[in-house]
């Protein structure tokens, strides 16, 4: 047996390993660097959901697939919402409370019941709130005052978009 090429490809792999997890760390540290925003998530929020109990403070926009409801964020005026899927609702009318009582039941393995969230942006102030039972949500501040919104809606995690449930 030769020892000394056995120790060369033991670290020559333990090299290429480590240079492997110091790329995924960057590349997770370039991702995490860009304009996202959060979510935090609070039972006062849920309350006033489901109390219907809004300020106009916010302009509000449901995601819906039919009759089923997904998601209602409230975005404070200053911000401008960037979408086609997202529709205008109006607080402090029937058609808010209609929504919020047709708010879809994920009905996936990790069951969720619909809750209500703070929407921080990137500096984590307060700019709007969110109310679904969908709990992945991507967060996106643009320049100009711009904020896009893409829910987790996907056929793997058993979510609405699953052609096979009716």
């Amino acid at each position: 047996m030769n020892i000394r090429r056995l120790y060369l490809k033991k670290t020559t792999l333990e090299k290429c390993f480590m240079l492997g997890v110091a790329v995924l760390t960057l590349l997770s540290l370039a991702g995490c660097s860009q304009n996202y925003g959060r979510i935090h998530w609070n039972d006062d929020v849920t309350r006033a959901f489901e109390a219907n109990r809004f300020d106009s403070d916010y302009n509000f926009y449901q995601y819906a697939i039919g009759m089923r409801v997904l998601a209602i964020v409230g975005l404070d005026p200053k911000l401008e919402l960037e979408s086609r899927i997202w529709r205008e609702l109006d607080a402090d009318t029937e058609d808010f409370k209609v929504a919020t009582s047709r708010m879809w039941d994920d009905d996936s393995r990790v069951r969720y019941e619909a809750g209500g969230a703070f929407i921080l942006d990137p500096v984590g102030e307060r700019v709007g709130v969110y109310y679904s039972s969908i709990r992945f949500i991507s967060i996106n501040f643009k320049p100009e005052n711009r904020v896009q919104l893409l829910l987790d809606t996907s056929v793997v995690r058993g979510g609405p978009d699953d052609r096979r449930s009716p």
